[in-house]
């Protein structure tokens, strides 16, 4: 069995706060408290004491990504999930922890978690991005420490980390602000997410800070997919709207996608309309024009919820579960223009 921080715990006659203490060798606990506590992890098999807490070679965790219908999570998102992953390998690495990755495409939430009872691991992390709070329930037959990345649920049993979606799109309006625009429209999807729900919630709210009016006939749904964001919005400006002088784009593929259609419909970017999207993907330097938007802290996402799953695992952490948001920063190019 592997030994826990509170079982380390229990066996000194400590607190697991001062197991951790003497464990990543910090103050806070006596040199004769550190020995005893040390020597009585090697005794159960706790290696490395001197090393973040959890660390243990005989841990396995698992990586979920989970494209339910493949209209946000596809081929144009893999970069992002890639840096989700060197973030949860970088702790992992420290921790000796062995790393799984499982992809699972268009595959029913309850196929899902049957394939992963038959495993023996010790932890997941779950992409939810494209998961609804309703099928938070499966997840829980798997009886396992869990942490959600790219989406958070305010009522749930799991910690979740995820980028602060309400602090990106102020920035994103902010910007759009201070380089003289007034006259704001929103592109959002057409395919909900916990995401997408904050991040039109947030440009409300930042148009209300600003005390600029929201446009709904400046709203446009459209499929998040390129393709299909490029297609919907080329029929909403076939109905020859007035445009506002700028869109803020849920995602970059969303941003793209208008932009395509902008200049299809004899719009220039950003002369006629500026662009400005959220998530800085690596094609958003590349696109004609390059988009400003806003880079997500992927990586330190990753990092926090493999430090989050290795204080379950070890049973640092108390019951109470942790939706953890992590700001993002604007990347500004050349799609938004001072006017």
């Amino acid at each position: 069995m592997i030994p826990r921080i509170v079982d380390i715990a229990r066996a000194a006659d400590v607190s697991p706060s001062a197991v951790s203490l003497a464990l990543n060798n910090k103050t806070g606990v006596s040199v004769g408290v550190r020995r005893r506590i040390i020597g009585i992890a090697a005794e159960m098999g706790y290696r490395n004491g001197y090393a973040p807490a959890g660390v243990n070679e005989n841990v396995t965790i698992r990586f979920l990504k989970i494209a339910k219908h493949g209209h946000i999570i596809n081929d144009r998102h893999n970069p992002f999930i890639t840096e989700y992953l060197e973030g949860i390998e970088t702790g992992a690495k420290k921790r000796m922890y062995k790393l799984e990755v499982s992809f699972f495409n268009k595959v029913p939430i309850e196929e899902i978690i049957a394939s992963q009872k038959r495993t023996d691991v010790n932890g997941f992390i779950v992409l939810g991005t494209e998961l609804n709070d309703h099928e938070l329930s499966f997840f829980a037959e798997l009886d396992s420490p869990m942490v959600f990345i790219d989406t958070y649920f305010p009522i749930s049993m799991y910690d979740c980390v995820d980028m602060d979606n309400v602090d990106g799109v102020f920035r994103a309006v902010e910007h759009l602000y201070s380089m003289g625009h007034r006259s704001i429209g929103l592109v959002k999807s057409s395919y909900e997410t916990r995401n997408f729900r904050m991040r039109e919630a947030g440009f409300r709210e930042a148009m209300d800070y600003f005390s600029l009016p929201v446009q709904e006939k400046c709203i446009v749904s459209v499929d998040p997919t390129f393709d299909g964001s490029s297609r919907d919005m080329g029929k909403y400006l076939g109905r020859k709207p007035l445009l506002p002088t700028a869109f803020f784009c849920m995602n970059d593929t969303i941003s793209f996608g208008v932009m395509r259609a902008l200049r299809a419909n004899g719009t220039d970017v950003p002369d006629g309309a500026s662009v400005i999207g959220f998530d800085d993907l690596p094609s958003s330097s590349l696109s004609e024009p390059p988009l400003t938007t806003i880079r997500v802290s992927t990586r330190q996402i990753g990092q926090r919820a493999l430090e989050k799953l290795s204080e379950r695992i070890a049973g640092l952490s108390d019951h109470v579960t942790e939706n953890i948001l992590l700001s993002g920063k604007l990347v500004t190019r050349d799609s938004v223009r001072r006017l």
